[in-house]
Order: C-alpha cells, then structure tokens, then sequence
C-alpha cells in the first residue's frame, strides 16, 4: 500500500511523506483504536494549514514579518495559477493580496521577489497599491498608492527598478503636490561630484559628503525649480564632522552668488537670509538654539505656507518671517571654513501644485498682476514673448487653448535680450505633452515690404474687462523703422493695446515676420514689433537645438482658416 501511494505522487514532499505516514499509520493492522484518534486530529489540525494546491499557509504581522496564527494580520496562500499568490486578513478574512510571486520568503514579505502586477488591499476591500513589475522582479512603470477612502494617494514612476526622485502625492480633498526626492544612492540627479585642492564633494553609503579646505567653504546644488508659493524644503544634515563655529545646512532660490536664500547651522546656532543683488539681508545671525544636536544628525526645514516662510530645527519652530523670493532656481547645501558635512536626505514638497493641466480659471487667475501675449515656436514647448511682459515676474502661467480645452502651464525664462525687449520661455510643467507640428512658418529671410498686409492675434486687456479670447487685428507696413528710426522694429497700423506684447506678427501668408511690443499713446493706429532677424538671432542662443516651424500649408487657406489655427498657438501670459 505504502509503495503504490508513493508510485502515484509525482514529485515527493514533506506533505508526501506525511501523507503516506498518515495512511499507513491509520490501517487497522498498524495501530490501535486510541492512537488511530489521535492521530486523525493531529491531521485534521495540521493539514488545516495546507490549503488544497498542497501549499502550506503562511503567517504574518502587519510589518510582513513571520508570526504565528493566533497574532496574526494576514496569512499568504498558494493558488494553482503558476507564481500566483494570495493572501488574506485573519481577522474576517478580507483580501490583503493578489498576484505573482516568482520568489516567496516564509520569514519577511520584504524578501519577496514578485513578477506582474499586484494588487494590495485595505480590509474594507479598497485597493491600497498596485504595482507593477517585470519579469526578473525589478518595479517597472508607474505604481499607485490609494486612501482608505478609495482615493488616489501617490503616484511614483520607477524604470529597472528605481523610483524617479519626482512623483505626485494628492490630499483627499484633490489637491496635488509634486515632491521631489533626493536619496544619494546614486547621482541621478546630477551632483557636481569633483574633488580639488579646496574642496571635495562624494556620495557614500547614501549621504553627500561635502568639504571645505579653505576658509573660503563649499558648496554643490542641483537645478530644481520651485513653482509653488506653498512648499516645504527638508534635509537631514549629519555634523559628525563639523568643527565648532563653522557653518553648513541649505541654500536656496539659488540664481548665482549674488542672489540666493541661506538656512546655515552650527553646533548650537542658527543663521538665515538672503542676498539679492549682492546685497546681504540676514534676519538669523548666529542665533542660539537648544534644539540642535551637536556633532549628530539635525532635521532642517523651511516651509512656506504662501505667506509666512517658517524655519525649523528637529521639529521646533526656530524663526518666522514674510515670504520672500526665490531668485534662482537652484537648491542644495553649503559648509563655511575647513569643515565637512553629510547631507542624509533632501525633500522638496510643492504644496498645491498647478503643474496639472488645470482648467479653473478662477484658480489659474489668482494674484495675477500683468498679462501679455506669447507665440509658441517649438512642438516641445518653447514660447516666444517680450522682455518687457516677463522682467517683473516671480511666476509665469501660460494659458493655451488646445483643441477648445482652456489649459495653463507653468513656464520659465530660457533665454532673454533686454536690448531687443525679447524673451524666450519654456513650459516646464509636468501636464503639458509635446505638440503637433506647428502649420505656420518663419519667413524666409525675414524681410517685408512697406504697405505689405500683416495681422496679429493677442489677449488685450484680457483680465480687464476685453475676456480672455484671442483677438485679431490687421493692417500694413508703414515703415521698415520703428520708433525715433529704430532699425530692430517695424512701424504698422495693426491697433495694439496693453495686452498684445509678446504677440506674433504674420504676413497674410501665415509667415511670422516679428513680435509685436509697443504702441504709442494719443496715436491711432501706430505700433510697432521686432523684426524676425533679432528672433532669429536670440533662438540660436538657446541651451538646446530646437525645430523651428517650417509648414506653408496655411499659405493658400482663407483668412478665417488661418486665424482659427494660428490662434491655437498664440498663449496668453499671466504673470505673478
């Protein structure tokens, strides 16, 4: 008997085996009546913890860490679908898991090795994680993380396994926030690792290490432009290796050395301020705190709640002011003297990020102080306006109309001329997706003739009281000199008024010819725009080659065709 069971199973295992004790053990001829009873509810207990594939049903605490049944959160269960895998709270039994597993661990989940998607859930059947991953088990594409409620919590993109440092996480009440998250496993993000004879920066053991051997300090920062007005900046700063009296923590809204923002600590005091314009404005200057760790690891924050920028220590409130500036867009850390400090974390937390596409005019709208017009040039989203539109700009929101759908994106200043009062922008916004080809071209040579017919599209007045629909206006060239003969502009009878800088200037081809930026008051009909060849002039300087649009299809189309569609690529410019 025992020889033919085992003839029968395939492939002998501890169950196997235990099977066929189990049947010899309960024949008559091998035991008696008693025995035979107890070994029948040793079995029933012990193979209640099989399940029906043959797979013995695992334990676990809420941290995923072996446990036995009675202090259990949930236990993890073999199906017949190959690698598949689920799991189940112990307490009424509600779904924990579902999907693939090509390695399982018996002592902690966190060794788990999973393959596909799979699916977490909270005990009221809501999905709590979906995550997806390849076939040698690395986290692939975009995992989502959800509320109890059912809501969308975070989104974070990984490719071969790793994580972006940037994802999205949203409140329950649908605010979005981006955060940026610097870990210094590897040098994703482009730290300037270098080592000189003054001084030396390095990642090790996920910490940036950075030194100064000179009085004159150091300093290492990454481009990470801050677009909201309320936000959080977090590091975690070891000063194992600072010297008593000398200085290290963040610098932000870092442009150059001559305009940036500073939060510094010592071994038991503080220093905040900003230079701008050279001028050094400190509000903290060596103040005494109690709550920094000498020679440990310290918690620094600094939060903007819009109004207010807070600065704390551990957790403790150390010095509040008014909002100020950020004058550049570069972010990282310092350290004064012959010192060294290790930076263990950066966060970077953009609180109610508009970097969504967002079609809330009411919202989009908020603490705009000027506006102007602006052409897009490139299908990756470069914009062309004038200097003068965007000089007193601490934030730039362009307004599209795409396909009928009003969207507004986030944009910065790439490239400017003051002289030629022109300026390039970009969209940097993680909503906004690359455009079709343009359908308008530059104009071959760039030159017009005088009483050559020529028209704009633009947002005069757009928040005050003339709505925020492009507008067309026409006329001609009446001179090849602008304004006390200045030869850079073009003189026309296209009636412009505040509102129209920034906006293109095409022939009645659909050839872009320049930009329009002024007019003169008491004077009907007279405004002037820059002519091509300075445009021209100003993309070549640009930090990247970009595709200038070259598409003549509008040239034959009626003049209502050619307004329709240029007017999808004329942006209004609302700046804060």
């Amino acid at each position: 008997m025992v020889r033919n069971i085992y003839h029968n199973i395939a492939s002998p295992s501890p169950l196997n085996n235990f099977l066929i004790l189990i049947s010899l053990v309960m024949t008559k001829k091998c035991v008696n009546k008693p025995l035979r009873y107890f070994i029948s509810l040793f079995a029933f207990f012990f193979l209640g913890s099989w399940n029906v594939s043959g797979q013995q049903k695992v334990f676990f605490d809420k941290t995923g860490k072996s446990i036995d049944e009675s202090n259990s959160y949930y236990c993890r269960t073999k199906i017949s679908d190959p690698n598949g895998y689920k799991s189940f709270y112990t307490n009424g039994g509600a779904i924990y898991f579902d999907g693939h597993i090509l390695t399982t661990s018996d002592a902690d989940e966190s060794l788990n090795i999973y393959s596909e998607t799979c699916t977490w859930y909270y005990k009221n059947g809501n999905k709590k994680t979906i995550r997806t991953f390849d076939k040698s088990g690395s986290e692939i594409g975009t995992s989502y993380y959800y509320y109890e409620s059912g809501k969308i919590w975070k989104e974070i993109d990984f490719v071969n396994g790793k994580a972006k440092p940037t994802y999205k996480e949203y409140d329950e009440d649908g605010r979005t926030s981006r955060i940026f998250e610097e870990s210094f496993n590897d040098n994703t993000n482009d730290w300037d690792l270098y080592n000189s004879d003054k001084t030396s920066a390095e990642l090790r053991f996920g910490n940036l290490q950075l030194t100064s051997y000179t009085s004159s300090g150091a300093s290492r920062y990454i481009s990470h432009p801050i677009d909201a007005s309320e936000f959080v900046i977090q590091a975690v700063v070891n000063m194992a290796k600072m010297k008593d009296g000398e200085k290290g923590g963040l610098i932000f809204g870092f442009k150059d050395w001559q305009n940036y923002n500073f939060f510094l600590i010592t071994n038991g005091s503080f220093y905040i301020g900003s230079v701008y314009e050279g001028i050094s404005a400190t509000r903290a200057d060596g103040m005494f705190s109690g709550d920094i760790v000498k020679n440990g690891q310290n918690d620094i924050k600094v939060i903007s709640n819009g109004e207010k920028t807070i600065y704390s220590i551990n957790g403790s409130i150390q010095y509040s002011m008014d909002r100020g500036r950020n004058p550049g867009t570069n972010i990282g850390f310092a350290v004064s003297g012959k010192s060294t400090i290790s930076v263990e974390k950066l966060i970077v937390k953009e609180i109610d990020f508009k970097g969504t596409g967002y079609t809330s005019r009411s919202e989009a709208d908020m603490d705009v102080k000027a506006t102007g017009s602006g052409l897009i040039i490139s299908s990756s989203g470069f914009v062309l306006t004038n200097f003068h539109v965007i000089k007193n700009a601490n934030k730039i929101v362009l307004q599209m109309n795409q396909g009928g759908e009003i969207k507004n994106y986030n944009a910065v200043v790439i490239q400017k001329d003051i002289d030629n009062d022109l300026a390039i922008l970009q969209i940097k916004d993680d909503a906004f997706k690359p455009l079709d080809p343009l359908k308008y071209s530059f104009k071959d040579g760039g030159g017009v003739e005088v009483g050559s017919t020529v028209f704009t599209i633009g947002y005069p007045h757009a928040l005050t009281g003339m709505g925020m629909e492009a507008k067309f206006t026409d006329g001609k060239i009446s001179s090849k000199t602008g304004y006390n003969n200045a030869i850079n502009t073009y003189q026309t009878s296209v009636p412009v008024q505040p509102g129209n800088s920034g906006g293109p200037l095409f022939t009645d081809k659909a050839e872009l010819i320049g930009v329009v930026n002024s007019s003169i008051r008491n004077a009907d009909n007279v405004s002037y725009a820059i002519k091509l060849n300075y445009v021209k002039n100003l993309v070549d300087l640009l930090p990247e080659a970009i595709q200038l649009p070259n598409d003549h299809s509008l040239s034959g189309s009626s003049l209502e065709d050619k307004v329709k569609t240029l007017s999808f690529y004329v942006t209004l410019i609302k700046i804060k």
